[in-house]
């Protein structure tokens, strides 16, 4: 009873820890929930005020143009709230949507910052304490400085909280100043009872009479906070609880019983057992059987006699077997030794091929490890700059329509000047021949010129890194093949174009540029992950131009290429990637794939690049990847990717 009780116990605890932990791991996932709709309102903010024609509107202060605007904004991205103010903090536009048409919103804080042009996250409370909205704000501004700001929100309600729980056995409550705002379980509203103290471990509580076990996390905001409170039922456990305690009551009954027959089968064997001595001893008498035994069971003079009378029989039959062992071991080791060499040689060749497959796993395990940590932060990091790098260039490409402008007005009154009056004064006339004005007349408008084509260079190489990471993006989704190469092909554009190399005397020391020959199907957007692709054109392209700059040292491609086509062959989109280099010798091309496996010197690579692409493009998306080599006409590596 007392090792059924202690069992019982250990149970019933690791089911109240396996709960606790259930609910832990779920409240961090809430929070992180309520960090991505966070992140989703600034990200659709950025969207929104970085749009010129939104500027204008607002420096117009037309309201009709905002409406136009905004209004398929707010209905595209599901928005609940969008208001748009000045620098004094007067409303030029409040969209709502029809919950709260009528809503009075404790605003004042937040607008009156948002319209000094600062950049907040927060929360917004309705009058009437019923409803709270999550927002974001953001400056409006052109060229001449700030022109306002801008606010969006969602209301934090039950949609929201349903959407977060759902798949889940959990309910979800969010509250503020001890107000519930929003809950997932209808008893949860009507009522009153106490919220556990937020950041302490979970507790059990009682809700319409029925037990939760609940844990309360705090979202904040720039001023504001809001407690979200997750409730897992018990009743599962209770449950549980009952029937092991009930299992472990049949369990004692059954064992009880148990023991009750045993005990009454061993006293029947005690006398049994003392009929079968007698019997065992006139056999041995008679038959002369020393195979005979007999049983021991007491430690009386039953037992004793029996003990002294198998001694007996033992003495005279190991006389007996001994000899009769002795031959039988020799003929059983003579004929199991082969046996069990075979059977050991086996179980090492079972253990090298275990080694072998483990090892295999390691480094692919490894390599995988550490390109994903290395396009985790090569990702970020190429999204950071993209963003750093577009602002300042979106400011200076805006300020170059208005700079035109006012220089062409300019010189259009110099020319008014030298047409009026023809003849100034001495001391200006110095002045014009000292700044040649007729060269400076000719050469502004191309300087201009210059700089656009320069920003607009700038925009477009931003673009490529933001396509290039898609960290902005889902995982997998529906991507256009032909944007990532090309892309890819901008990033690696300083390596494709004319530069000095450290080549022999067999060629010249200043590469010409690789030519790049694209012959692009029409095909079909693809469902892929478009991240992991662009690497897979990444690793390939830039082994390419390794090759062709290897081949120009050597002097063997004077004109370097590469050619990429793509066609769509049944249900597979099939991309050509082709240099006119030295080719790969066939005794490596069987290893190319391997992890680690690599014919660059130090310091150029590990040999990870085509491995991970191998794993990308066959396991991620069930395709091939092939290389078709040969010394005279360079390599060709060939993707198949299913369109489906």
């Amino acid at each position: 009873m007392l090792g059924l009780v202690v069992l019982g116990h250990w149970f019933t605890d690791s089911l109240q820890q396996n709960f606790s932990q259930q609910i832990e791991s779920f409240s961090e996932r809430v929070y992180q929930d309520f960090q991505y709709e966070q992140q989703t309102l600034e990200t659709e903010i950025e969207l929104i005020s970085n749009r010129d024609i939104l500027n204008q509107a607002v420096e117009q202060r037309n309201q009709g143009l905002l409406l136009q605007i905004l209004l398929p904004l707010k209905s595209v991205l599901k928005l609940d709230w969008i208001k748009v103010i000045d620098t004094q903090g007067n409303v030029l536009i409040d969209l709502r949507n029809n919950s709260l048409s009528q809503a009075k919103f404790i605003d004042e804080v937040i607008t009156s910052t948002a319209s000094k042009g600062a950049h907040l996250v927060d929360l917004v409370d309705v009058e009437g304490g019923q409803q709270v909205l999550q927002v974001v704000t953001n400056e409006i501004k052109s060229s001449a400085g700030l022109l306002g700001a801008i606010i969006i929100g969602n209301l934090v309600d039950d949609n929201l909280l349903q959407k977060i729980a759902a798949g889940s056995s959990k309910h979800l409550i969010v509250e503020r100043q001890n107000r519930v705002v929003a809950a997932t379980l209808l008893a949860a509203k009507a009522g009153t009872w106490q919220f556990p103290p937020p950041n302490l471990p979970a507790t059990r509580i009682t809700i319409d009479n029925k037990n939760y076990l609940a844990k309360s996390i705090v979202f904040t905001g720039a001023s504001q906070s809001l407690t979200i409170t997750v409730l897992y039922s018990i009743s599962l456990l209770e449950v549980a609880q009952y029937k092991l305690w009930e299992h472990l009551g049949l369990l004692f009954l059954l064992g009880s019983s148990i023991l009750t027959v045993v005990g009454f089968l061993i006293a029947r064997t005690i006398t049994r057992h003392l009929k079968a001595v007698t019997q065992v001893a006139q056999r041995v008498t008679q038959e002369s059987n020393f195979d005979l035994q007999a049983p021991v069971t007491t430690e009386d003079e039953v037992g004793i006699l029996a003990i002294s009378f198998n001694q007996l029989i033992q003495q005279v039959k190991r006389l007996l077997a001994e000899q009769y062992e002795a031959n039988q071991k020799l003929e059983f080791y003579s004929h199991t030794l082969e046996e069990k060499i075979e059977e050991r040689t086996q179980a090492v060749r079972q253990k090298n091929i275990a080694l072998k497959d483990t090892l295999h796993e390691l480094r692919r395990t490894q390599s995988q490890l550490i390109q994903n940590e290395k396009m985790s932060s090569l990702g970020q990091l190429v999204a950071g700059i993209a963003h750093e790098i577009n602002n300042p260039v979106n400011f200076i490409y805006g300020n170059l329509k208005y700079t035109d402008d006012y220089t062409q007005q300019l010189l259009s009154l110099l020319q008014l000047y030298q047409k009026h009056y023809p003849n100034p004064e001495p001391e200006i006339e110095n002045a014009k021949e000292e700044a040649d004005i007729e060269y400076l007349t000719e050469d502004l408008p191309r300087i201009l010129t210059s700089m656009k084509i320069g920003a607009e260079r700038i925009q477009e190489i931003v673009l490529s890194l933001r396509i290039f990471s898609r960290l902005d993006e889902a995982e997998f989704k529906t991507a256009d093949i032909h944007e990532g190469i090309d892309s890819t092909l901008l990033i690696l554009q300083h390596r494709i174009k004319f530069q000095s190399v450290d080549a022999k005397q067999l060629v010249d020391r200043h590469r010409p540029q690789i030519t790049v020959i694209k012959e692009y199907a029409e095909i079909p957007k693809i469902q892929c992950f478009a991240g992991q692709l662009n690497q897979v054109f990444m690793n390939i392209l830039a082994n390419a131009i390794d090759a062709l700059e290897e081949a120009f040292q050597n002097g063997l491609c004077p004109e370097p290429i590469i050619r990429i086509s793509s066609a769509q062959v049944n249900e597979n989109i099939v991309v050509h990637i082709t240099d006119n280099g030295i080719g790969i010798p066939e005794a490596i091309q069987s290893r190319l794939f391997d992890p680690f496996f690599t014919t660059k010197p130090v310091g150029k690579g590990i040999g990870m690049g085509l491995s991970i692409s191998y794993q990308i493009i066959t396991e991620k998306h069930g395709g091939s990847l092939r290389c078709i080599s040969s010394s005279v006409q360079g390599a060709e590596f060939v993707i198949t990717i299913p369109t489906r």
